[in-house]
């Protein structure tokens, strides 16, 4: 009975195991960008793509990377020294092939006023700072000037935190956008499934006394 109840708790164990998804996002950012995945705290983040040297006009190809269950999604955006504002940024990420766009619902931000080009430990440090996280105040659609359609006519929408314009927070640094969610959960229905299984060893060994 012991070794019938060990096998059901091991099998309900590996079901719940988080489970990878490949992500191809494309994202394009005035002027430039990163993308991190981690957990809610942003206390381990990990760096998946970026915008190298690319300016905006250059940017927006497909990149793919891993996100496993439970990880939210990161992006920090930033104006080149060389540049001012406006700044702003747009993306879209295909997740097992559910979308998910750039705009004020789905994501939160926060702002830092003196860090541009954020390492990893900058974009932890303010992920996880006291700072709460907020609501993205402005937002424009895709073929708005000056940027135009991107990413194929997306229905993405550009976002900043707060404005487009210098007056934003991050003019002097950069900002950080979080997804509101976990972007992986897991498989509804392997759990009851599981159950029901453990339930049908259970009844198979009161039938055997």
């Amino acid at each position: 009975m012991l070794k019938k109840y060990l096998l059901g708790g091991l099998l309900l164990a590996t079901a719940t195991t988080a489970q990878a998804e490949t992500v191809t996002a494309r994202v394009v950012a005035d002027d430039h960008y990163k993308i991190f995945i981690g957990d809610a705290n942003g206390t381990s983040l990990t760096e998946v793509a970026s915008s190298g040297s690319n300016l905006w006009s250059s940017q927006g190809m497909p990149v793919n990377f891993d996100i496993s269950v439970g990880q939210y999604l990161y992006v920090a955006a930033w104006d080149s020294a060389s540049y001012g504002p406006p700044h702003a940024w747009i993306g879209e990420f295909d997740i097992a092939g559910i979308r998910l766009y750039s705009n004020t619902t789905d994501w939160v931000g926060k702002n830092n006023g003196t860090i541009k080009d954020p390492s990893v430990s900058d974009a932890e440090a303010l992920a996880n700072s006291a700072t709460a996280w907020s609501a993205l105040l402005a937002s424009m659609a895709n073929g708005s000037s000056p940027y135009g359609t991107l990413i194929g006519g997306s229905p993405a929408s550009f976002v900043w935190t707060d404005v487009f314009g210098g007056a934003s927070a991050s003019e002097g640094g950069y900002a950080l956008f979080r997804t509101a969610n976990a972007v992986v959960t897991p498989v509804p229905g392997a759990l009851p499934l599981l159950l029901s299984g453990m339930g049908l060893m259970a009844l198979r060994s009161r039938r055997r006394k």
